[in-house]
């Protein structure tokens, strides 16, 4: 199975993948990082953080055996309880020349996995509309994409620089749009956040715009009273 390595700090994590690279040039050696904030403090972690550790994940959960995979990790980042919302987070996958529900309800499905809608896109975790037109940063890319619709059917996906706002390269066969966040506002969320108000009053402006389904700085925070079963990245497949 995957072999889990830790170090004490995410430069020497990042100096040991590299490491292992040149040792052993078969294995699939992956960095898995902790969040850049502390897990009680009121910050979110950024959203490049989000995709890079999706990325393990899913390494994690698709590993087949055909080679080694071998995950390296700070303390902190082994020791931090990784949410089953990261843990088993799957994709909106947009393919150019097939039909979609619809851009109001890819934005509503961008929304529920924590996606920030904006005027304009310049940064991970953000989508912008217009006409029928989605702009979309998707944590886990280097560049941002804009997706033209033709009605309900996405009829190119382009990449875009978010400098100057104009696309470049040629056009991409599909995107994939994973989670933004390691808390989603699922119903069950916004339930045990409504049951927590009257408990926590110092909370009410978090818990009350978690119970209602808007995303707000700092609310991984209560990750472990909102949702169950949280492990660590060892126990996450």
């Amino acid at each position: 199975g995957p072999l889990l390595l830790i170090a004490a700090t995410s430069r020497e994590a990042d100096a040991m993948r590299a490491a292992i690279a040149s040792i052993v040039p078969d294995a699939e050696a992956v960095e898995f990082p902790a969040w850049e904030t502390l897990p009680h403090e009121r910050l979110s972690p950024s959203a490049e953080t989000v995709g890079r550790r999706a990325e393990v994940l899913r390494s994690l959960r698709e590993h087949d055996g055909s080679h080694p995979l071998i995950i390296v990790a700070s303390v902190r980042a082994a020791l931090q309880p990784v949410s089953p919302h990261a843990a088993h987070a799957t994709p909106i996958v947009l393919r150019a020349g097939e039909e979609t529900p619809g851009l109001d309800q890819v934005a509503r499905a961008l929304v529920a996995h924590a996606y920030t809608r904006v005027d304009m896109v310049t940064r991970r975790g953000e989508f912008a509309m217009r006409g029928g037109i989605l702009d979309v940063f998707p944590p886990t890319a280097e560049h941002a994409v804009r997706v033209d619709f033709f009605g309900d059917e996405v009829d190119q996906i382009r990449r875009f620089a978010v400098a100057d706002q104009r696309s470049a390269g040629e056009p991409v066969p599909q995107v994939a749009l994973w989670p933004a966040r390691e808390l989603l506002l699922t119903d069950e969320v916004r339930e045990r956040a409504a049951a927590l108000l009257p408990r926590f009053p110092a909370l009410g402006t978090l818990l009350e715009k978690i119970g209602q389904g808007i995303a707000v700085e700092g609310m991984e925070s209560l990750l472990p009273q909102l949702v169950p079963d949280l492990a660590p990245v060892a126990a996450a497949d």
